[in-house]
């Protein structure tokens, strides 16, 4: 049970040390994205198909996305199971399979950011557009947290959180996507950070 500030601050380094993967993921998917690496695979994953008579996903969830952030994760947790840490290891990775553990983590963020995807594309907002009027912060906020819960459910599929790291990671997995959202932007990727 965490109790102090002292407990605090390595929760959240423990949950830092296992979101590594993923962060390690998406700036690997941002030099992807820069470079325009792996082009044939910027396909869209709904493959322009539409549902109501629009689109079910949109142009920006690509397969190239999706297996870079798989394939990223992978190799991130893979590289923690070579040069373990124990003391920051929230369960311990001499147990699990870490190559199943990064694949799950990368996996979880990219089918998390899917319905989130739909739902938007079925409420008529465009791709990489903020909705408006009543609907901002809801999407706001989902935006932050969709992915922050597709990880952890899938990871629960090795590794079942309990709830402080479940919070927890909720808190700083949005605070992250935002910081990676501003770099986005600064490097011309996105137009907006929320």
């Amino acid at each position: 049970m965490w109790t102090s500030c002292s407990d605090t601050v390595w929760l959240c380094a423990r949950i830092i040390y296992l979101a590594f993967p993923v962060l390690f993921a998406a700036a690997l998917h941002l030099a992807v994205l820069r470079d325009n690496l792996f082009a044939r695979l910027k396909t869209p994953i709904d493959l322009g198909r539409t549902f109501r008579g629009r689109r079910i996903l949109g142009d920006h969830k690509t397969w190239r996305g999706a297996l870079v952030m798989i394939a990223g994760s992978t190799l991130g947790m893979g590289f923690q199971g070579y040069l373990r840490v124990p003391r920051l290891e929230l369960f311990d990775y001499g147990q699990v399979n870490l190559w199943l553990c990064g694949a799950l983590l990368g996996l979880g963020f990219a089918l998390g950011e899917l319905p989130n995807s739909f739902l938007k594309r079925a409420c008529g907002i465009p791709p990489g557009r903020p909705a408006e009027g009543s609907g901002y912060w809801f999407f706001t906020l989902l935006d932050q947290a969709d992915s922050v819960v597709g990880c952890l459910l899938a990871l629960a599929l090795v590794w079942p959180p309990p709830w402080i790291v479940v919070l927890t990671a909720l808190l700083l997995g949005c605070s992250f996507h935002i910081g990676f959202n501003l770099l986005f932007v600064l490097l011309g990727l996105k137009e907006r950070a929320l």
